[in-house]
């Protein structure tokens, strides 16, 4: 055996860390958004504020305490998420990954934006102003940034999840059922709020964690070359 050529072919150990922290993120950001939505007070499907001045009100502060806790967490894994499952694709579906990890990170990085708000909901409800939390929270809502930021929410994770869902389909770097999850689960969170049902929403992330966990082993497999390095004559596929 070649010892020289075994080591200059051996991950550093950094490199290892790298994916280790991306595998982790990968398979733990559906698995706390969905503990967030399962602890959130409105059933994860916010009615109008009169009904969450109500939920807040009969809610048990340690449920409240863990909704917010979770949410908080979120931002340090979710956008990572994203950026380790269009690095798996990125390769075989350089395009498709790209756009992905892009609306990804536009949907998630504004997650702790959201957090105040609700923190401050929990405040108001406490104080027992029903009419002063329904104003504050109608012209916090209305604002252009936070509408702005709401629309980037919604549509940059969904459609993140969709094509980057394809991407690692058309890369095969995990099952084909995997990937299928992926994608299958972004039409319940639609259904989730047209039919004002919170549990769409968990069986959304519940779907989306249970194909991200292929996707997590194979980012821990993954060595820096299968991601840097060009295919060679094998021909790719560039959408």
């Amino acid at each position: 055996m070649d010892l020289s050529n075994t080591q200059s072919n051996a991950d550093p150990v950094y490199r290892k860390l790298h994916r280790a922290c991306l595998a982790a993120c990968i398979v733990l950001a559906p698995l706390i958004v969905f503990l967030g939505f399962a602890f959130d007070p409105t059933g994860g499907v916010p009615p109008a504020p009169g009904g969450i001045f109500a939920a807040y009100q009969v809610a048990s502060p340690l449920k409240i305490q863990l909704f917010l806790f979770f949410n908080a967490i979120t931002p340090y894994f979710f956008p990572l998420s994203f950026l380790g499952l269009g690095l798996l694709a990125v390769r075989r579906s350089p395009w498709l990954a790209t756009i992905g990890m892009v609306c990804g990170l536009v949907g998630t990085l504004t997650w702790g934006v959201f957090v105040w708000p609700e923190a401050l909901g929990d405040a108001m409800t406490k104080i027992g102003s029903r009419t002063t939390f329904i104003e504050v929270w109608n012209g916090v809502s209305s604002e252009g940034v936070i509408v702005f930021l709401q629309y980037s929410w919604v549509v940059g994770h969904l459609l993140g999840y969709v094509l980057l869902g394809i991407a690692l389909g058309r890369a095969r770097v995990v099952p084909l059922w995997a990937a299928c999850l992926i994608v299958a689960a972004i039409p319940f969170q639609a259904v989730a709020y047209t039919a004002n049902q919170g549990i769409f929403q968990l069986l959304s992330y519940a779907l989306i964690f249970i194909g991200s966990v292929p996707a997590a082993l194979a980012m821990l497999k993954l060595r820096d070359r299968q991601v840097l390095m060009p295919l060679g004559e094998e021909p790719a596929p560039t959408t």
